[in-house]
């Protein structure tokens, strides 16, 4: 970080400064009088922007000597858009703040930003305290009414050259996305990128069309790893040391970090997709963070299956849902059961026991309790309490029950007594709803149609009056319908059951949190049920697994959408028929 004079006289990149900007600058012998001001050296990422910082240092010395000022300190951003204020520029204001100094001097004007609102807040904190900011190549008073104007109009150009690089930059992007390109062309890990442009042996450029080539003898394998890996259950982190220590540096030459990571595999790149903006977005100017985009057909081939790609999103929906502490399994069953009752989490415990020498030693992972209980002091809930051990046996049966394909438990301990299904409740009365609203549809049409045919036999007050009326029903019906939650989509046990298969067969040989992981895929949770006072936790507990290809018993309560609820909102086609 280059943040001093000093840094800067030993820093290589700023030495040779040609002669012609040197002979001019002669340095007082006495400065202590002079004005302190910071130097303030800003390189664009706009290519046709990067003046050298060499040149803008020179040129803030020789206006510092000429007007009789000393620069006491300089801020340097390289590589730093002017279109917003997230730079190290902040320091310089917050010293002018504090009265270390007395202003901000730059190159140009548009060194200090291109943003309009970020240029007035800005300006405004440095100038409500005495400050200034001078440009050394645009001389101007801006203490005066004409020179507050001029500095203005050079502001408003610099915004305007922003504005009108922003919209090319959009057009180019518009230009790569329809060519089924990502946005920039760069190199991407776990291809090899074919450029447009091509540099031949005798130094001339030549163009060809752009494509990026799945890297199969190289990194391809390693990508398609990288997801196998996460859908097992090893996280982010695990990965990237995974990585680093294989000597698989990122594609611009650096270690791999969680963050960066994570953003390349959910691009969807590697499953031969783009991650695009959304053009609907209310935020048109956010960066890479918004949630708002969507996935499209890249013009590359994919490494990662559509299958993986699937399961890897789908787990990674999963752990947004998870809270942080379930995320790491230290056990199998870790953050998947809950207790009947109330509906919370089961917590895993540990047992403390007495030797015979009346020291005392911990036994990890014992048990399992109602956490909710635990955490409101006995009073939130009855309980529940397990060996956690009995638990994992008694999934591992009801798992290989749904491998052989049928059920080898007591329907007691694995099946709980199901009511009516909400499912089936939730789709009787979408039917219902439906079939009002195209009824309802239907004879506004026959009276829209007959109107138009004999207009004298409606008298136009009474036809207004009547389509009103069927408008205002068919709308109250269709609330009625909007508001009832969309079904779920569940998957067939039939496409889940090879899952099923493989984890039983594999079960002795997989880690903890590769169980976790794929338990994760198979169930919602798996429910622990009171059942008497059973003395060894065996007989007191009774273990229900809720499969994700069955309606989730303790979804969101469609019932909730009673008869009475929604007769409120249903139409009398009766009434509306006959009227």
């Amino acid at each position: 970080m280059l943040d001093t004079e000093e840094d800067y006289e030993n820093d290589p990149d700023l030495q040779d400064i040609p002669e012609t900007f040197l002979s001019d600058i002669e340095i007082p012998d006495d400065i202590s009088e002079l004005e302190p001001y910071i130097g303030y050296i800003r390189v664009s990422t706009w290519k046709e922007e990067k003046i050298s910082p060499k040149l803008q240092k020179v040129a803030i010395q020789e206006w510092a000597v000429r007007t009789k000022r000393r620069i006491v300190r300089w801020i340097v951003d390289l590589d730093k858009t002017g279109r917003n204020f997230k730079r190290k520029i902040m320091i310089g204001i917050g010293a002018v703040e504090q009265g270390k100094v007395k202003g901000i001097a730059v190159w140009k004007y548009s060194r200090f930003g291109r943003n309009r609102d970020g240029i007035a807040v800005n300006l405004k904190r440095v100038e409500s305290v005495g400050g200034q900011v001078e440009s050394a190549t645009e001389q101007i008073d801006a203490r005066t009414a004409l020179g507050k104007f001029q500095r203005g109009i050079l502001f408003e150009f610099a915004a305007y050259e922003s504005d009108r690089a922003g919209e090319q930059w959009k057009e180019t992007h518009e230009l790569r996305r329809a060519a089924k390109l990502p946005a920039t062309g760069r190199a991407r890990f776990g291809y090899l990128w074919h450029p447009r442009r091509v540099m031949q042996p005798n130094g001339t450029w030549t163009t060809q069309k752009e494509w990026y080539e799945p890297d199969t003898k190289g990194l391809g394998p390693i990508v398609a790893e990288l997801y196998r890996r996460y859908v097992m259950g090893k996280g982010f982190s695990i990965l990237c040391r995974w990585l680093n220590t294989a000597g698989h540096l990122n594609a611009r030459g650096k270690l791999w970090q969680t963050e960066t990571l994570r953003r390349y595999m959910d691009s969807g790149f590697a499953a031969g997709l783009l991650r695009l903006h959304s053009p609907k977005c209310p935020k048109p100017d956010c960066h890479g963070s918004c949630t708002n985009y969507y996935y499209a057909p890249g013009a590359h081939e994919e490494i990662v299956g559509w299958d993986l790609w699937l399961r890897y999103m789908q787990r990674r929906k999963m752990i947004k849902e998870t809270p942080i502490r379930s995320r790491a399994a230290t056990y199998t069953l870790t953050g998947l059961m809950a207790h009947d009752a109330c509906r919370k989490g089961v917590t895993v415990a540990s047992a403390t026991r007495k030797r015979k020498d009346g020291t005392t030693y911990s036994i990890p992972g014992h048990g399992v309790r109602c956490g909710y209980r635990n955490g409101t002091g006995g009073t939130g809930c009855v309980g529940v309490y397990s060996f956690r051990t009995i638990i994992e046996d008694r999934f591992f049966e009801w798992l290989s029950g749904e491998a052989a394909g049928i059920d080898k438990a007591p329907a007691s301990e694995q099946r709980a007594p199901a009511p009516k299904s909400p499912h089936s409740l939730l789709a009787e009365k979408r039917k219902r709803l439906q079939a009002e609203v195209d009824r309802i549809s239907k004879a506004l049409k026959v009276l829209m149609r007959n109107y138009a045919l004999a207009p004298e036999s409606y008298p136009q007050e009474e036809y207004e009056e009547t389509r009103s009326e069927f408008m205002n029903d068919r709308a109250k019906a269709q609330k009625a319908l909007d508001a009832l939650p969309k079904a779920e989509e569940l998957p067939s046990a039939e496409e889940l059951r090879p899952i099923v298969v493989g984890l039983v067969e594999e079960w002795a040989t997989l880690t903890v949190d590769e169980r976790n992981a794929i338990a994760r895929q198979l169930v919602r949770r798996v429910v622990l049920t009171r059942n008497g006072e059973g003395a060894k936790g065996r007989e007191n507990v009774i273990v229900t697994v809720h499969p994700v290809w069955e309606p989730d018993p303790w979804g969101k309560d469609e019932t909730e959408f009673d008869d009475e609820q929604v007769t409120e909102e249903e139409v009398d086609l009766t009434l509306v028929l006959a009227s």
